[in-house]
């Protein structure tokens, strides 16, 4: 199933962003990533945020790329606490899976 998913972090953000790529290369073989771009925080005051897509094909059900992505930001120690806070270590959203939209991404 084609896949997109969209990283953020505002914080540590190039060191963040190339750790998350490389623990999805483990888990999703021939994942492609587009160059990371700098954006305002949309609705949290915060640094800004360094932001990519990544896509791959996979034959992983839904449910199980969204718990593999849950899995990989919990490897990374963020958490629904820090995003309270407004501290994003890395927040990697499933956005679209086959033709299902899951949810859009706002910083495009």
């Amino acid at each position: 199933m084609k896949t997109i998913i969209a990283l953020g972090s505002n914080s540590n953000q190039e060191e963040n962003i190339f750790k998350a790529q490389t623990l999805l290369k483990q888990r999703f073989e021939g994942v492609k990533f587009s160059d990371a771009q700098w954006t305002e925080p949309i609705g949290i005051k915060s640094d800004k945020f360094l932001n990519c897509i990544g896509t791959f094909d996979t034959k992983l059900s839904l449910t199980q790329v969204i718990q593999c992505l849950k899995e990989i930001e919990q490897t990374m120690g963020d958490s629904h606490e820090n995003h309270q806070v407004g501290k994003v270590l890395i927040d990697i959203d499933l956005a679209q899976y086959g033709e299902k939209i899951v949810k859009k991404i706002i910083w495009l």
